[in-house]
């Protein structure tokens, strides 16, 4: 799905973001879950371009562009993965 989350949206939300927020762009994983990734799994979706990785989000984007909604994703990200630490 090219363009699941719109690029004015995008586009907009970054350049309105308080600078204390670091907000930046990035590549957002969606996993089943529920539960953790291993540090084996972070090191595999870090290879593939991952730059945080969630349950719910992707899901509810691909639920809500089918319906032809634009969509904006903001993640807080609250922990980092095991392995992050080694960079």
């Amino acid at each position: 799905m090219t363009d699941a989350y719109d690029p004015e949206l995008r586009r907009l939300a970054l350049a309105l973001a308080p600078k204390e927020l670091r907000a930046c762009p990035g590549v957002y994983v969606g996993v089943g879950g529920p539960s953790y990734e291993t540090a084996a799994e972070c090191r595999l979706l870090r290879c593939l371009g991952a730059d945080a990785v969630g349950m719910s989000t992707v899901s509810e984007a691909s639920a809500a562009r089918h319906l032809g909604l634009r969509v904006l994703g903001l993640s807080l990200i609250t922990n980092s993965a095991p392995g992050d630490d080694e960079d």
